[in-house]
């Protein structure tokens, strides 16, 4: 089997706080992985395993590329720079001239729909149009992965379907692995092909998204339902 990246038994504590136990999790290139589950379980903190940005305490992952991309909850974007300045971060490095950036900045805010904002900043945007930024930004980095951490938060049903949208897009296009952190069903459906759910520290299910959405297992079923009597944890719910 041919792996993009394989998490090998990841364990993970904040202080007394454990997040993740034993987690493992293999993704073929082009693949698209939903990473679902209850708040505080250890989602985020996994991506940001993947993509190097923490590192566990035990366990190993192997990335098969440098060619990496991380899609920020929150956007992460610089206030005080405008968009094309926002998206010219990924190309920081690369030996191209003015002109080759400009020309690179443009055709991957083309390819969300803002090369008409690229001198705008992030305050003039508004909150779709951000995400869609952080979008440009990654894609500029010509990755083979993509990882996302909830990328429709605080967006309203339409918006998120854009978003969506644009994850399916960025994924088929460019053929690029994706793994998106998520707590949204409608995400989960149309992005996703192989979805994992973590919950007390662990991987407790993973399939595709039919049967996610049918499973009975009973943390998926309360997850899926919105239930609040079930395995998860009270605790994860307040």
């Amino acid at each position: 089997m041919n792996l993009l990246i394989e998490v090998k038994n990841i364990s993970k504590s904040f202080d007394d706080l454990q997040v993740l136990k034993n987690v493992s999790l293999k993704v073929s290139p082009g693949e698209s992985v939903a990473i679902v589950g209850p708040s505080g379980v250890g989602k985020s903190t996994l991506l940001r395993i993947i993509a190097g940005l923490d590192k566990p305490d035990s366990g190993e992952v192997i990335v098969k590329t440098n060619k990496i991309s991380m899609v920020f909850q929150y956007s992460a974007l610089l206030n005080s720079y405008t968009v094309a300045e926002n998206i010219e971060l990924a190309l920081n490095g690369k030996k191209m001239t003015h002109e080759e950036k400009h020309q690179e900045i443009y055709e991957n805010s083309k390819i969300v729909g803002l090369e008409k904002y690229i001198d705008y900043f992030p305050d003039q945007l508004s909150g779709g149009q951000k995400k869609r930024v952080s979008f440009a930004r990654a894609i500029a980095h010509k990755p083979e992965i993509i990882l996302y951490d909830e990328p429709t938060s605080g967006l309203d049903p339409v918006l998120s379907t854009l978003i969506e949208d644009y994850i399916n897009k960025l994924s088929h296009e460019f053929h690029v692995a994706s793994i998106v952190v998520t707590h949204q069903l409608s995400t989960i459906k149309r992005t996703a092909k192989h979805v994992v759910m973590l919950c007390n520290c662990e991987i407790v299910w993973e399939g595709t998204p039919d049967n996610f959405l049918k499973s009975d297992n009973p943390y998926v079923k309360q997850f899926v339902e919105a239930n609040i009597e079930g395995p998860i944890l009270t605790g994860l719910l307040e």
